[in-house]
């Protein structure tokens, strides 16, 4: 048996704006892990919470792993069946890139079963085909995050920079327990900027502002309570754009009165997650109490910077695909 491991990502700034070219700041989120077995069989199997059977026969929702288990194969020339089992921390439609993440993990489980060189452009080549088909016209952001396992600046078209922090900072993230759908997402804001440009595209442009602005700024001085009100206009504009929930929006205004400086979606939204920055780890437990007692699904502590994650990382079990 062989394996693959990858991690989650999480989004700080520019999702949706990302997908017009407009750059995000996304964060391998380390909290999340998720691991591919590959094993013999006598027929291709996939195993997973919401599959379990023939490869050939997985659900048009798992049809961007499955292209990419078969392309392998072809590509590779290894025709012999294999299980294909995923196991991962990683809560599925939480804009938490998932679906990148079970593809970096499989192939990078099935390049080591075939004990084939993968190189880092192929690995992100074949995962960001699964993630076309995945969520349409992707923007793959979540692929490079999770692939380079760095936090970067990437605007789609673009040149990718890895982000170094000035400084450590410290994030609550919350689940809200309700899947979402990222695809339908940007489908949506897709057709009001198509319908309203006029009204629509300035926020997807300020949107894109506010990443450039915190490049800056998290590279050369760290601000916190900066990064806190860039994360509140963030959110009421995406807000606006129609991708919040009241779910979101209830976490969101409870991390605030908790003492976090900031909150907001991260992802798609529509569901989904909510990160909010805090001054320190004290402040990050009591926004995290506070979050319980509000009908938060899950949260994690999230310290990045200087080199430095830290989190609690939930036991491990199955999962599909998102």
């Amino acid at each position: 048996m062989s394996t693959g491991i990858s991690t989650a990502k999480m989004i700080l700034f520019g999702e949706h704006a990302v997908v017009y070219g407009e750059p995000a700041i996304s964060v391998p989120f380390t909290q999340a892990l998720i691991k591919t077995e590959v094993s013999p069989s006598t027929e291709n199997q996939f195993a997973s919470t919401f599959f379990t059977g023939p490869i050939e026969e997985m659900p048009p929702f798992l049809d961007g792993i499955k292209r990419l288990i078969l392309s392998i194969q072809k590509l590779l020339e290894q025709p012999e069946p294999l299980t294909v089992k995923v196991l991962s921390d990683v809560p599925v439609g939480r804009g938490l890139g998932s679906s990148a993440a079970v593809a970096t993990s499989v192939t990078r489980g099935l390049y080591n079963y075939y004990e084939k060189k993968l190189t880092e452009e192929m690995l992100l080549k074949l995962v960001n085909h699964a993630e076309d088909a995945a969520h349409g016209n992707a923007s793959g952001v979540d692929a490079i995050t999770v692939v380079t396992e760095k936090p970067v600046w990437y605007a789609k078209g673009k040149n990718m920079e890895t982000i170094h922090f000035a400084g450590e900072l410290t994030f609550v993230v919350a689940d809200t327990g309700i899947p979402s759908e990222t695809k339908a997402a940007v489908a949506d804001v897709g057709v009001l900027c198509k319908k309203e440009p006029l009204e629509y595209m300035p926020l997807i442009k300020e949107l894109g502002g506010i990443s450039r602005e915190m490049k800056e700024l998290l590279e050369t001085n760290i601000d916190k309570i900066r990064i806190g009100e860039a994360m509140n206009r963030s959110q009421s504009i995406l807000k606006k754009l129609t991708v919040s929930d009241p779910k979101l929006e209830n976490l969101i205004q409870v991390a605030l009165s908790a003492g976090a400086y900031g909150a907001k979606l991260t992802g798609g939204g529509r569901g989904g997650c909510m990160i909010s920055i805090v001054e320190n780890r004290e402040i990050a437990e009591k926004v995290v109490k506070a979050l319980q007692a509000n009908g938060s699904a899950k949260e994690w502590i999230f310290t990045i910077g200087e080199g430095k994650h830290e989190g609690d990382r939930p036991s491990t079990y199955e999962c599909g695909i998102n």
